[in-house]
Order: structure tokens, then C-alpha cells, then sequence
């Protein structure tokens, strides 16, 4: 929606948003990159809510009266009778996600320059490999890659190539077990390190998102979005997935248009990978949950599809 709408206050310089894509943790605990391997939520997860209930000293004196602009309905407590946080809650805290990017090399300059560029893009945890590329741009000698601004009249060619991320070894690997005693791996990471297989997931499809940003004031937004607007079905080969696709009403619809994809990898067990369990009816309805006890034991895993999102790129339409 963001990439859709316009600001046409200067009607010859419309504003939009252009901006990359990025993957991270979902709240403020500080640990990025734990979603290598699916174990033990309350650790890996974006738990930030203590484990046992804090109530306030029984000589505290009452909170000050104040007004609110609305009636306000407390909310049941976060924790279940043994101080866990509850299922209610914790049930929707996955392990983080992943910002990858395409740099030259690994140093601070590079890294934030492929970030400038938005040559960067996000994945729900696993470190899958993403390119997506234009490439019939105009006046480039090389594709222009994922963030790119292009201005061009033809119609668009691109190509997207993905592969799965390494399916994991249980424990660390020796170089971890050799670099760290062991009570400082427990704490870190509850002695389970990324320890790649030499195997790797496979990529099942791509799905390819177009948007069309609004072309004047007041033009409806939905029409816009077309998600997904093509999907390619991959034969799950070890070396991933390469597709090539072009937009052959571009050129007639003559107005500028974004692309971003999407690389889907096949089903995996993930923490709180159903949520709540939510039960449908024939019309698609949630009309049951299963809010299990928070329980340590219980990762509460169930597959999921996990994903690398690449950032747009911005094909602009260029008026003979």
C-alpha cells in the first residue's frame, strides 16, 4: 500500500516511497539472526516479557487517578499460573529474520553502501540466497539489481534466481565448540550454533508482486496491488530455482510500475509455526482455537514456508 499511494500536491512531481526491503527480530531483545534453527522459543524467540509476573509491593501507594478519552477494559493477564508467559501471547513471538545484502566485500563502507543502494534484501530467518535482476535496462552494460531506478520505454525482462538455505546439523561445529567452553555456548544459544548440512532446502516457487503506483489524485489503491502477479512452480532441483519473466503491458499502459518477488522455500517445522491452531469453518472463519499451556517442552512447531523477500525494483515509464 505504502508503494502504491502518491502525494500529488505538485502535480508535475508526484512523491512516492521507494524504499528496500529488510527482515529482523520483531520486538527489541537485541538478537538478530536466531532463526537458523526452529528450539526452544523462550530463548530464541522475541520473548521480552518476564517469566514470572511482577506485582507491586503491597506498601506501593495506589497509582494516580488520571482521565482517559475512552472506557478501557483491562486486559487479562500475559502469564499462565506457573509465571510462563501465556500461550494467548506467546503463541505469535517467532525467531527473528535476516537482512542479506549484495556488496563487493564485507566492511562497514560496503555493507552501508549496498544498504544506500537497496541492494538488500529480508528472509524470515533462513539465510536464503535471492537475486532479482532487470535486464534489458537502458544504457547499462550489466543487469540492474534489486533497487534499482530505471527509466526505459520497452517492455521489462527480468530474471530471478534462488536457492534454499542449508538444512542444519544438530549441536555447534567444531570450530565453535574449539572457540567457546561450553556454559558459554549453553548461554548463548542454548548449545544448538548454525551448523549447516551440506544439503540444502528446497525452493518449491516464485511469486513475482507488481504495483502500480497511483497516476493521479484519488485513484483507487486495490486496483493497484496485484499480489501475487505471477507465480513460477519450481522443480525443487539442488541448485535452486532461475526464472525469467517480462511485462508485455507496460509499454501499452505507458505509466511506471514496481516489482518485487518472493522465494518460497519448501515446508519446514518452525516455533509457533500455527500460531494458535486456529480451526476454519467451510467459509474460511476462525471458530476454534488451541491456546496449549506454556510450557518450556512445548516449541509448539508446525510447518510453515519460510521466504526471502527481494527489495523492488522501479521501472519508471519514459514518454517518447
Amino acid at each position: 500500500y505504502a508503494l502504491a499511494i502518491s502525494n500529488f500536491d505538485d502535480p508535475e512531481k508526484p512523491l512516492r516511497f521507494r524504499f528496500g526491503f529488510l527482515g529482523s527480530s520483531d520486538v527489541h531483545t537485541a538478537r538478530p539472526g536466531t532463526g537458523y534453527k526452529e528450539y526452544d522459543r523462550f530463548h530464541m524467540a522475541d520473548f521480552q516479557l518476564p517469566l514470572k509476573p511482577i506485582t507491586a509491593p503491597e506498601d506501593s501507594p495506589p497509582p494516580p487517578a488520571r482521565s482517559l478519552p475512552f472506557d478501557r477494559v483491562p486486559a487479562p493477564s500475559m502469564f499462565s499460573d506457573d509465571g510462563l508467559v501465556d500461550d494467548r501471547v506467546g503463541a505469535f513471538y517467532q525467531t527473528g529474520g535476516l537482512i542479506a545484502i549484495h556488496a563487493p566485500g564485507r566492511t562497514r563502507d560496503d555493507i552501508w553502501s549496498a544498504l544506500q543502494r537497496r541492494q538488500v534484501y529480508g528472509t524470515s530467518g533462513p539465510r536464503t540466497l535471492l537475486w532479482f535482476d532487470l535486464l534489458n535496462a537502458p544504457g547499462r552494460s550489466s543487469a540492474a539489481p534489486m533497487g534499482s531506478e530505471v527509466q526505459m520505454q520497452g517492455n521489462p525482462l527480468f530474471e530471478v534466481r534462488a536457492v534454499g538455505s542449508f538444512r542444519q546439523l544438530p549441536g555447534c561445529p567444531d570450530y565453535a565448540t574449539r572457540g567457546l567452553p561450553a556454559g558459554r555456548l549453553q548461554r548463548l544459544c542454548r548449545g544448538e550454533c548454525y551448523n549447516p548440512a551440506e544439503e540444502r532446502k528446497r525452493i518449491t516457487r516464485i511469486e513475482v508482486v507488481r504495483i502500480r503506483p497511483q497516476a493521479h489524485a484519488g485513484e483507487a489503491v486495490a486496483p493497484l496491488i496485484e499480489d501475487p502477479w505471477r507465480v513460477f512452480e519450481c522443480d525443487g532441483g539442488p541448485d535452486g530455482c532461475a526464472v525469467r519473466f517480462s511485462d508485455e503491458a507496460f509499454s501499452a499502459a505507458g505509466r511506471d510500475t514496481l516489482y518485487y518477488v518472493r522465494a518460497i522455500e519448501e515446508p519446514s517445522l518452525a516455533v509457533n509455526g500455527a500460531l494458535l491452531d486456529c480451526q476454519y469453518d467451510a467459509a474460511g472463519n476462525c471458530v476454534g482455537i488451541n491456546p496449549r499451556p506454556a510450557s518450556r517442552e512445548d516449541d509448539r512447531l508446525a510447518p510453515i514456508e519460510e521466504r526471502a523477500w527481494s527489495s523492488p525494483i522501479f521501472v519508471d515509464f519514459a514518454a517518447p
